[in-house]
């Protein structure tokens, strides 16, 4: 079906211009007695483009459409600017239709080249899948596309004949390149590129013919002929090319529908022998069968219970009780980011307990150890949300995240921490010792360029600002002062 669609294509294609041709040629007899004979048979000739053009892009369109291939959506619109291109290089202005300033029309036919070669190299990318096969193939396109567009602007300086020039030059950069790709591209696809390269090299030519006869002082007209004939000869040979693509596409989904067919059937077949050796044993299968479930379920409630041992030491502080500082920092960021995409607020509070070391030198370290222990459990006595999460961030450190509290209600719950604590005795061998602790409190309000760790600078400085005041008091900063 693909190959008959393309030969028609490719038939219409190449009775069109001969078509025109005949036109031409049937007109001789009455225009030989006359001076307009060029003029006439130009101007036929580009009618019958038109109509051709027309016909192409419709065509390309509806099989776009009927194939859902992105590719000839993209060659429709390659087919119908590069048509406006060639009519405009004949003297067929589309912008004419909107302004009559002669110095904005120069531009059309940079702007309508430059358009037809972006155009034709993202049907390359796409036919090929350069983005994903060819990566670096990709971005040269791109990066060749922005420089192509460039040269519209600076058309405006340029005389007639000098951007007619350029765009030659143009298009010709852009076939080389893609003929550069067309030939490095993997060696499964070097059947289609072949084909491909093929249509590259005669463009280029019919662009270097072009090209030697403006400076042989051919007429306009002449030129404008020629590239009306360049466009018929790679409309015939894309189309063609599209039709061996889907040809292969169809062969493709034939070969997964015979491998998709055979898998099903020694499905089937291992299903009945299966089923034959169910029928043989039942009995001693169903007892295996039990036996084994019964030693998988002991042995899955064993890895659960070990998992659960593993993730609790991995995220619990021993000592503390709390979460720990990995746990920290894997949450800070969960919640900043849920911050952020709910555009709620989200407090820190950094909680550090005076004078730690003197306690440690005068009491020694099992007593640092209860005082670390009893001040954890006021903090998470005093986190009366499942969402508070409560930290020892290290040593005497401790760090709450609070999601979805503001300014005002982390600093409330900073004071309580402060004035419970100073309330706390912790009692040793014979020893009682009274504790007091410093905090530095934050809140995040969707402050633009702030990341986790300068909200936790933040904190970290309300934090010295409270030990540089006298210690036991709470201090808050603002993010803006970071």
């Amino acid at each position: 079906m693909a190959k008959v669609i393309s030969l028609a294509l490719a038939i219409c294609m190449m009775l069109v211009p001969l078509f025109a041709v005949a036109q031409v040629v049937g007109m001789t007899t009455i225009a030989e007695q006359t001076s307009i004979l060029p003029s006439v048979a130009h101007l036929h000739l580009q009618h019958s483009f038109i109509g051709s053009s027309l016909i192409l892009s419709f065509m390309c369109f509806a099989w776009a459409r009927a194939l859902r291939s992105f590719s000839m959506a993209i060659l429709a619109l390659y087919f119908s600017i590069k048509s406006l291109w060639v009519l405009a290089d004949g003297g067929i202005s589309i912008m004419a239709l909107f302004t009559h300033n002669v110095d904005f029309m120069k531009i059309e036919h940079t702007l309508l080249a430059a358009l037809s070669v972006i155009i034709l190299m993202s049907f390359t990318a796409n036919l090929f899948a350069l983005k994903k096969h060819a990566y670096h193939y990709y971005v040269w396109l791109q990066r060749l596309a922005l420089i192509f567009l460039l040269f519209v602007p600076i058309s405006y300086f340029l005389t007639r004949i000098d951007i007619i020039l350029l765009t030659q030059v143009l298009t010709s950069v852009g076939l080389l390149s893609l003929l550069y790709i067309a030939r490095n591209l993997p060696e499964k696809q070097s059947r289609l590129s072949a084909i491909y390269s093929a249509m590259l090299i005669i463009q280029i030519c019919f662009n270097l013919v072009a090209y030697g006869l403006h400076f042989a002082d051919v007429t306009v007209k002449v030129i404008n002929c020629i590239d009306m004939f360049a466009f018929w000869s790679m409309a015939v040979m894309v189309t063609y090319i599209m039709g061996r693509r889907y040809h292969s596409h169809l062969q493709d989904v034939k070969l997964a529908q015979k491998q998709v067919l055979a898998s099903a059937e020694a499905s089937e077949l291992a299903q009945k022998e299966l089923f034959a050796v169910q029928q043989e044993g039942q009995e001693l299968l169903e007892s295996r069968v039990q036996e084994r479930t019964l030693e998988l379920n002991i042995a899955l409630q064993e890895l659960e219970v070990a998992n659960q041992e593993l993730k609790d030491k991995s995220t619990i502080d021993e000592l503390s009780g709390l979460y720990n500082r990995r746990y920290y920092d894997q949450k800070s960021l969960a919640e900043f980011r849920r911050s952020r995409r709910n555009l709620t607020p989200l407090s820190l509070i950094i909680v550090d307990i005076d004078h730690f070391k003197k306690v440690n030198d005068n009491y020694g370290h099992l007593m640092g150890d209860k005082c670390i222990i009893a001040t954890a459990k006021i903090i998470k006595s005093l986190l009366r949300r499942s969402t508070d999460i409560g930290c020892r961030y290290g040593g005497e450190e401790f760090c709450l995240i609070l999601p979805e509290t503001d300014a005002k209600g982390a600093l409330a719950l900073a004071q309580e921490v402060c004035q419970t604590i100073r309330e706390q005795r912790v009692f040793g061998n014979e020893t009682q010792i009274s504790l007091t602790v410093s905090c530095g409190v934050t809140t995040y309000h969707q402050e633009k360029n702030i990341t986790p760790e300068a909200i936790f600078a933040s904190a970290d400085s309300a934090l010295y600002k409270a030990k540089q005041a006298g210690r036991d008091q709470v201090q808050v900063s603002l993010l803006s002062e970071i």
